[in-house]
C-alpha cells in the first residue's frame, strides 16, 4: 500500500514538474493551489525519491512568494491580485531556471476483458444523464 502511495505522489510530483517546465502559461490555477497548499510539500523533502522533484517546485514558488510580499508592501494583496501576480510570473518566466524535465508520456493499456467494466458503467451513464424515460423494472446490467 505504501509503494503504491508513494508512486502516485512521485506522479503527481512529476507532472507539477512538467506544468511548471512546459506549460505553466496555461495553469494558473494549479500554481495557485499549490501555493496555497505549499506546505504539503514539506513532508516530501526528507524522502529519497520524492525529494528530487521538488527542485523546481520550490523555485517557482518562492520567486512567487517574493513577488507576493513585494506586491503586499505597495498595495496589498487579494485572491484576484494573487493570481494577476501568477499570471504575469508565468508571463515572463526565464525557462532556464528550472531544471528541465523530460515530458512524460502515458499509455494507455486495455485489459482482455475491459467490457465487463465498460459496458455496464456506460449504461449507467446513459440512464443517470438521459433525458428518456427508461422503466427501471426492466433495466439489467450484467
Amino acid at each position: 500500500k505504501q509503494w503504491y502511495q508513494r508512486r502516485v505522489r512521485g506522479t503527481f510530483l512529476e507532472v507539477f514538474n512538467c506544468t511548471l517546465c512546459y506549460s505553466s502559461r496555461n495553469n494558473g490555477a494549479l500554481i495557485y493551489e499549490m501555493l496555497h497548499k505549499r506546505d504539503l510539500f514539506s513532508r516530501f523533502r526528507t524522502h529519497p525519491t520524492l525529494s528530487e522533484h521538488l527542485p523546481n517546485i520550490d523555485t517557482v514558488l518562492g520567486c512567487l512568494s517574493d513577488r507576493l510580499e513585494q506586491r503586499a508592501e505597495q498595495e496589498g494583496v487579494s485572491v484576484t491580485g494573487v493570481q494577476e501576480v501568477i499570471e504575469e510570473l508565468a508571463r515572463q518566466w526565464p525557462s532556464d531556471r528550472l531544471q528541465v524535465t523530460p515530458v512524460l508520456k502515458f499509455e494507455y493499456i486495455e485489459e482482455a476483458e475491459s467490457n465487463e467494466f465498460f459496458v455496464p458503467y456506460i449504461w449507467t451513464l446513459i440512464f443517470s444523464q438521459s433525458t428518456l424515460y427508461w422503466d427501471t423494472s426492466r433495466i439489467t446490467l450484467r
